[in-house]
């Protein structure tokens, strides 16, 4: 079985869903750390298409090969690890097309993060949490097919939903607007799969492997900064 390296920088971003995915599939990797401000310009030119995160795959011989832009990393390490649903072309597709629609909405609220003033910002968060998250997630409860998205096997989609919902705990834990909280009673199906998540390894990776201790969410100024 092959090993990993997760090129990114020391915090969750765009690289969190794929190392919960190497956690969860029992996966040998390590985090090959950028920092921003020194040795991520020396390497921004020698990556594919000018972003990470990278993900290269190190075989038992010792050959390595590197994957880029995380919709790719993610369908790739879901495939790997079997955790894509089955057994049709169609339903792995299906697995993607969640996936697609949870970014969506996960995307929607980082223009929020750049707005330039204190107010401009809340006012930003304020609607996300109770317009924009709403209206997404009352199709993805809709969907869902059992215990998991897709009926009784945790698949790539399941881990999604619960790393949307551990960055909503980053930004909005301190002030309770966490929505996936506050609107519980509206999506029991959504809520079920949080839990179990929590109660196994995603929740240990959680906890324990996702906090590097470089960023975190400031309250006072609604925005992510340095610790």
């Amino acid at each position: 079985m092959p090993s990993y390296e997760v090129h990114y920088f020391p915090a969750p971003g765009r690289a969190d869903l794929q190392r919960m995915l190497l956690e969860v599939g029992g996966a040998s990797y390590t985090n090959a750390f950028l920092e921003y401000m020194t040795t991520w310009p020396a390497v921004k030119e020698t990556m594919a298409f000018g972003m990470v995160p990278k993900l290269t795959v190190v075989e038992s011989d010792g050959s390595r090969k590197d994957l880029f832009e995380s919709s790719a990393i993610e369908a790739y390490l879901a495939e790997a690890l079997n955790l894509m649903p089955g057994p049709t072309a169609f339903e792995r597709a299906e697995a993607l097309s969640v996936i697609s629609a949870l970014a969506e909405l996960e995307d929607k609220v980082r223009l929020s993060l750049w707005l330039p003033t204190l107010d401009e910002r809340k006012a930003a968060h304020a609607t996300y949490c109770t317009e924009t998250v709403p209206r997404y997630l009352k199709y993805q409860e809709r969907f869902v097919r059992g215990d998991w998205y897709f009926g009784n096997k945790m698949t790539v989609a399941d881990l999604k939903l619960y790393q949307l919902y551990l960055w909503y705990e980053d930004m909005y834990s301190s002030s309770g607007q966490n929505p996936f909280k506050v609107l519980a009673a509206d999506f029991p199906k959504l809520g079920k799969i949080i839990t179990t998540l929590d109660k196994g390894k995603a929740g240990e990776y959680a906890r324990e492997r996702r906090d590097f201790g470089k960023f975190g969410w400031n309250v006072e100024d609604w925005k992510f900064t340095p610790k």
